[in-house]
């Protein structure tokens, strides 16, 4: 028999050994990194998904026991945790938006977030089945007959009269930018193509070799520093972000439509730019056809041509991470 004095002796070595061995438990979880591991930053590998800790992780027994273990590490440590948890709502907004204060995640947010921010989730995918509603019930079939009933080289001129007139937009943006020559090569392109292009019907421009480089005033917050932004369905408009949909307030007035001052000539032409705009995606439809979540192969495909849009010129890497049939605007559809 343990003798009454050896009693609490025998107890606290009992308790102590419990200790250890749960710490031990925790600290080999499989799923946790061992000490001292410095886990790379999200750039250095775009295609690996990364996990964010959680207040449990921080203040799990395994944590307690390696920053005793090694004080001089914790600091480090714990910073990249503060960088990875922000401590509240707020500051996981600022973040998603803006990136680390202290520059830590620079490489990862400078190129947008490779993965779809989508707080509005729930919101989005009542707009996405409304506009598919929509798309099925009028604008497909629309397009449709406008493909087989209108021949492809009007269908051409009808694309390029619209897409000339974005030169305003793609000018001023540029210059926002910081990019004169880019500037300037959209003012020639705007000038040759709407004298000797016969109002942009034709594409006389791109005959003579001028380069044509798209922008938006979306492109130039996110210049700016509004690196990420919440994503967002728009009725009839579809995917966009917060930062594109308030870039859309810039560029519809620098969008210089013919003078139409009724407003049935203004909603006739757009409802033909949309009209247009349909009919070239049609040959994008077979991708989306047996889809088992048509709204997230929608989103993410969004959202990769448009972080290779934003940063693909910045980035010569970002092509190889965007999917063939992205890095080229879809062709129109053949009549059959």
């Amino acid at each position: 028999m343990i003798h009454a004095r050896a009693l609490p002796q025998v107890l606290a070595a009992v308790f102590a050994l419990a200790l250890s061995a749960c710490a031990q438990q925790g600290g080999t979880r499989p799923d946790a990194a061992s000490t001292g591991t410095v886990v790379p930053a999200q750039a250095d590998n775009p295609a690996a998904p990364t996990a964010t800790p959680t207040a449990a992780d921080a203040t799990s027994p395994a944590a307690s026991t390696t920053a005793v273990a090694e004080p001089a590490a914790a600091p480090t440590q714990n910073a990249a945790a503060g960088n990875a948890a922000p401590a509240n709502s707020a500051d996981a907004d600022f973040q998603a938006l803006y990136g680390d204060a202290a520059g830590v995640n620079a490489g990862a947010v400078a190129q947008g977030a490779l993965q779809p921010w989508d707080p509005w989730e729930k919101f989005n995918r009542k707009m996405h089945a409304i506009n598919s509603t929509v798309d099925h019930a009028m604008i497909h079939p629309v397009a449709v007959t406008y493909v087989h009933v209108v021949p492809r080289p009007l269908r051409t001129g009808v694309s390029n009269f619209f897409h000339n007139i974005t030169g305003p937009s793609n000018i001023v943006n540029s210059l926002l930018q910081g990019r004169p020559s880019q500037a300037g090569n959209s003012l020639f392109r705007f000038l040759v193509n709407s004298t000797f292009g016969i109002g942009g019907l034709f594409d006389v421009a791109t005959k003579i070799h001028i380069p044509d480089k798209s922008n938006d005033f979306g492109k130039t917050f996110a210049t700016w520093g509004w690196k990420n932004s919440r994503y967002l369905e728009l009725p009839v408009f579809g995917p966009r972000t917060v930062r594109d949909a308030a870039g859309m307030v810039g560029d519809i007035p620098l969008t210089p439509l013919p003078a139409s001052r009724s407003v049935v000539g203004q909603v006739a032409l757009r409802t033909i730019n949309v009209v247009n705009i349909r009919a070239q995606l049609l040959s994008t439809d077979a991708l989306r056809e047996g889809a088992v979540d048509d709204y997230r192969l929608l989103r993410d495909a969004w959202w990769q041509r448009r972080n290779y849009q934003i940063w693909g010129e910045n980035n010569p890497d970002a092509a190889s991470q965007l999917p063939d049939y992205l890095q080229t605007t879809p062709a129109p559809a053949k009549p059959d």
